[in-house]
C-alpha cells in the first residue's frame, strides 16, 4: 500500500502479536517478518499481517502455517506381559502429523486378518490378540510410516504370556487292613 505507518501481525485466534522470547517481529519500512522460535503443533493456523498507511487505509495478507509432528513412539514398554487365555492389547503409542499408518509384524510376517483371525489392529494402533497363548509369545514389530514425508520407523515389543497355573493335590492311597 505504499508507505505503511503501521504493520501488525495477528495470530490464528485473531489476537495482535507482540514480540516475546518465542515470537519476534522484525519490521522494516515496508516489510514485516514474524519469527516463531521452537514452533509447536498449537502454533499452526492462519496468521494475518495488516498494513495501515497514513490516511488510515488498511490492507492485509495472510499466511497459512502448517506444522508437522515428527514420527514419535511415546513410552512404549517392552516386555509387555499378559495372562494365558485373556484378550491382550499390545500397546504401541505412536504419534505424527499427518497421522501415521501402522503395520504389525510377528516373526517377520505382516499380521493381517486373513491369516490371523485372533489378531486385530485397533483404531488406536494397538494390537489386540484374542485368547493369547504361550504360542503367541515373542517379539512383535510395530512399524509406523508417514508416506507423504517418506518417514518410517519401528519399535520391537517383547510379549510374554504367563501360563495357566495348574494346582494338583497328591492322591494318598491308604489301604485298610
Amino acid at each position: 500500500i505504499g508507505e505503511p505507518v503501521r504493520l501488525e501481525w495477528f495470530n490464528p485466534q485473531g489476537e495482535r502479536i507482540v514480540s516475546s522470547k518465542r515470537m519476534t517481529l522484525q519490521t522494516e519500512s515496508f516489510r514485516s517478518r514474524l519469527i516463531i522460535y521452537n514452533a509447536i503443533i498449537e502454533d499452526a493456523g492462519i496468521y494475518r499481517c495488516q498494513a495501515t498507511d497514513a490516511s488510515g487505509h488498511t490492507e492485509e495478507a495472510s499466511v497459512v502455517l502448517e506444522i508437522y509432528q515428527k514420527l514419535t513412539f511415546r513410552d512404549v514398554k517392552s516386555p509387555q506381559e499378559f495372562r494365558h487365555s485373556e484378550t491382550a492389547e499390545v500397546v504401541c503409542d505412536v504419534i505424527s502429523s499427518p497421522v501415521p499408518v501402522v503395520v504389525w509384524y510377528y516373526q517377520d510376517n505382516e499380521i493381517t486378518k486373513e491369516y490371523h483371525r485372533r489378531f486385530r489392529v485397533l483404531p488406536n494402533n494397538n494390537l489386540q490378540i484374542h485368547q493369547i497363548t504361550k504360542a503367541d509369545e515373542g517379539v512383535y514389530r510395530c512399524e509406523a510410516s508417514v508416506e507423504a514425508r517418506g518417514e518410517i520407523n519401528f519399535v520391537d515389543i517383547a510379549v510374554v504370556v504367563n501360563g495357566e497355573f495348574l494346582i494338583s493335590f497328591p492322591f494318598i492311597y491308604t489301604q485298610q487292613a
